[in-house]
C-alpha cells in the first residue's frame, strides 16, 4: 500500500463511510471508491464488506488499522518538524499539566512575546502524555511535576516547593501546620492517581502512618480534588498552585511533615532546545524564583 492508499483506508476506518472520508480528505466520493477498489484488488483481500449501503471493516482491515495509525503519527511528527523548520524555531510548542499550563505559562509567554516575534502552542496532559508528545516531536519541551523521566527524555529540576492541605472552611482546626494523621482524623483524604508523582507522594505518606489505609475516593485532577473538598467529600493534599486557585473558597494549611514537590523541565534527548525555547525557559525560571508559592510563603494564601 502506498501512502495515498493508507490515507484513504484510514479515513474510511475513522469516519465509517466513503462520504465521510471524502469530506475529511477534501476529495470526491468516486475518487475514494476508486482508490479503495484498486487497493483491495492489489492486496487480494477485501478491506470492507458492503451491506445495505454501509461499509463494514473486514478482519484484515482491523488487523491493518494499528499500523496505519503508526504511519499517521509519524506523518504528524514530520509535519510538525517541517513547520518548526519553516518558522525558524520562533514557533514554540510547550506542554504542562493543566494547573501549570494556566498558572505558569501564560505570563511567561506574554512577557517573551513583548520582546520577540514568536507564536506559541500550549498543550496540557499528564506526564506520560507529555513525554509521548516530546518523543513524537509534537512538543519542543514540557514542564511537569516530579523528577523521574522515561528513557530518551531529559529531566531538569526547575524548582522545589511543598504540598499543602485543602480543608473546608467549616472544619475546625486549631493549628496552622497539620500532620497527615491529624488530617485523617478530621476527614477522609481524597486520593490522587498513584501513577502521578504527587499522587504517589500522598499515598506513600499516608501508608507510612496507616499501612492498611484505603482511599474512599480517588481522582486524576488536582482541581477535581479541590472541588470535592468544597462539596464536603473530604480533604485534599495538593500542589501549591492548585491551592492558590482555591484560596478564596477553602482553608489552606501547610503540612508539619513536608511533602516535597518539584517542577521539572522535560525535553527529548534527540531534539535540542532552540534559542527561543531557552529564552522562555530562562523567563520561566525567573518567574518561579520570584513566586511566593515557590518560597512556601503560605501566609500569602
Amino acid at each position: 500500500m502506498n501512502f495515498r492508499q493508507i490515507e484513504v483506508f484510514y479515513a474510511v476506518m475513522k469516519t465509517g463511510s466513503v462520504s465521510g472520508a471524502a469530506k475529511l480528505l477534501h476529495v470526491s466520493q468516486p475518487n475514494i471508491t476508486r482508490i479503495l477498489a484498486h487497493t483491495e484488488l492489489q492486496l487480494g483481500f477485501p478491506l470492507f464488506h458492503r451491506h445495505k449501503g454501509r461499509l463494514i471493516a473486514s478482519h484484515q482491515a482491523l488487523t491493518l488499522l494499528p499500523e496505519a495509525e503508526k504511519v499517521y503519527r509519524q506523518l504528524g511528527s514530520l509535519q510538525s518538524l517541517t513547520s518548526k523548520l519553516q518558522k525558524g524555531h520562533t514557533h514554540l510548542r510547550v506542554g504542562a499539566p493543566p494547573v501549570l499550563s494556566t498558572s505558569l505559562f501564560p505570563p511567561v509567554v506574554a512577557r517573551l512575546s513583548q520582546d520577540s516575534a514568536i507564536s506559541a502552542e500550549i498543550s496540557t496532559g499528564n506526564q506520560n502524555e507529555l513525554c509521548d508528545a516530546l518523543l513524537d516531536n509534537q512538543l519542543d519541551f514540557a514542564i511537569s511535576f516530579g523528577q523521574v523521566a522515561p528513557p530518551r527524555i531529559t529531566s531538569q529540576v526547575l524548582v522545589h516547593t511543598e504540598m499543602v492541605a485543602l480543608l473546608p472552611r467549616d472544619i475546625p482546626s486549631t493549628q496552622n501546620a497539620m500532620s497527615i494523621v491529624a488530617l485523617l482524623e478530621l476527614a477522609p483524604i481524597i486520593g490522587l492517581d498513584a501513577r502521578d508523582p504527587l499522587g504517589m507522594a500522598v499515598k506513600q505518606s499516608i501508608l507510612h502512618h496507616r499501612p492498611d489505609h484505603q482511599f474512599q475516593l480517588s481522582v486524576r485532577s488536582y482541581s477535581t480534588a479541590a472541588e470535592l473538598v468544597i462539596q464536603g467529600m473530604g480533604i485534599a493534599v495538593v500542589d501549591p498552585w492548585t491551592a492558590k486557585s482555591y484560596q478564596d473558597k477553602l482553608a489552606v494549611h501547610p503540612l508539619s511533615e513536608p511533602l516535597p514537590v518539584s517542577v521539572s523541565l522535560l525535553f527529548a534527548d534527540n531534539s535540542p532546545l532552540s534559542s527561543t525555547a531557552n529564552q522562555l525557559i530562562d523567563l520561566l525560571r525567573q518567574c518561579l524564583s520570584e513566586s511566593p508559592i515557590v518560597n512556601s510563603e503560605l501566609s500569602q494564601f
